[in-house]
């Protein structure tokens, strides 16, 4: 969840972007307003100006508003998806694969790579997809579940090398202290199109011409 969570950071610097503007557009106001104001043509003008002002702080403020709406409901769209995960072990070892298993089948039947991102349980089911998070680093890998083991004692998950690796790019450790989830169906599909919403929420364009947010 802590990744999603900087996206949601995100949006919030991208609401303090846009009250800045407005912040920008009333300073430039008052600046005009110091300006003494003599006969009715330039009185009427002044008070037009203000109207403008007035307007324009409305349409920022609807803006900041359907924006803060926005984040919060994704936010809790995301939160909602993380609830669906089980946690099947707080703490367990993890090993990884001896290349010499390469090209052979699994439980599963399926055919062995340690280029892949699988892994072997004693009884989830084939299929399964599961979040493996190292406990010493926080990093984190998506597996699924095509082989049974480990047999070792104390071990209760045996990772591709490639999973294991991006874990802890570190080839002198065996075992690595994990966190283990199971993923809900169409997880992974799931919070990719809510992060896709978020990175366009959250995003404030380099292109973006100051003058809309002016008088």
């Amino acid at each position: 969840m802590k990744k999603h969570f900087s996206l949601i950071l995100a949006g919030l610097i991208t609401l303090t972007v846009v009250t800045g503007f407005s912040v920008i557009t009333k300073n430039n106001e008052t600046t005009d307003n110091n300006v003494t104001v003599v006969g009715k043509e330039l009185a009427y003008a002044e008070t037009a100006a203000t109207n403008n002002l007035s307007k324009d702080s409305s349409k920022i403020n609807e803006k900041e508003a359907d924006l803060k709406s926005e984040l919060i409901k994704l936010n809790a769209e995301l939160e909602a998806l993380e609830n669906e995960v089980e946690t099947v072990h707080e703490e367990t070892k993890a090993s990884y694969y001896h290349d010499k298993f390469n090209g052979r089948k699994t439980a599963s039947g399926e055919v062995f790579s340690n280029k892949k991102y699988t892994a072997a349980h004693k009884t989830l089911p084939f299929g399964t997809k599961v979040r493996v998070t190292n406990l010493k680093n926080d990093e984190e890998v998506i597996v699924e579940i095509n082989d049974r083991g480990p047999f070792s004692k104390g071990r209760g998950l045996d990772l591709s090398k490639k999973a294991f690796m991006d874990l802890t790019h570190n080839r002198n450790h065996g075992t690595l202290s994990v966190k283990v989830e199971v993923l809900p169906e169409d997880y992974e599909e799931k919070k990719s199109e809510i992060q896709e919403e978020l990175n366009i929420v959250t995003s404030v364009p380099s292109d973006l011409d100051l003058n809309e947010f002016a008088i």
